[in-house]
């Protein structure tokens, strides 16, 4: 197998891993302004890459696999500050009801989505018992700087958790 990566990966060998019952992982960030010091696309490179890292770890006692990032997210909030692109709740919803939908017909029962934006995660709560009930199938979402609070408090020096910018 070629990796972990859904897009670098064979339909036949997503068949294999559908088949082995593995957890998909469905990156989601935001596309905004972060300051003069980072580019907008940080908060995707950030759950895209725990995602990745997190299914590397996890391939030798279940199967993972990691869908294409979706590299904007709800950034109203941040519009006046320039470089960020929104989305609109109908169509979040919509393009995310979607992609679970393609996973489930692929054969996968588990779908998990990594959130990397503060600004996603009101609507991720609704949108995954929303979709669990509709497509019958478990949808649960976690934001990565919220999950790994506990690994990294030790290591920061001005704060107790991670921080936008």
């Amino acid at each position: 197998m070629s990796g972990v990566q859904w897009n670098r990966l064979t339909a036949a060998e997503l068949r294999a891993l559908a088949a082995r019952d593995a957890v998909v992982l469905l990156p989601i960030g935001a596309t905004e302004q972060h300051g003069p010091h980072l580019p907008t696309g940080v908060d995707d490179f950030l759950a895209t890459e725990v995602c990745r890292r997190a299914a590397v770890l996890a391939a030798e006692h279940i199967g993972v696999v990691v869908t294409p990032s979706v590299p904007t997210g709800l950034s109203e909030h941040h519009m006046a500050f320039g470089g960020t692109l929104t989305l609109s709740l109908p169509t979040l919803h919509a393009l995310l009801r979607d992609i679970c939908r393609s996973v489930i017909r692929v054969g996968f029962s588990r779908i998990l989505i990594v959130n990397g934006h503060g600004g996603n995660m009101t609507a991720l709560n609704a949108l995954t018992t929303e979709l669990t009930a509709e497509l019958s199938t478990p949808i649960a979402f976690a934001s990565y700087f919220g999950a790994g609070r506990e690994v990294v408090r030790d290591t920061l020096e001005t704060q107790d958790g991670l921080m936008h910018a």
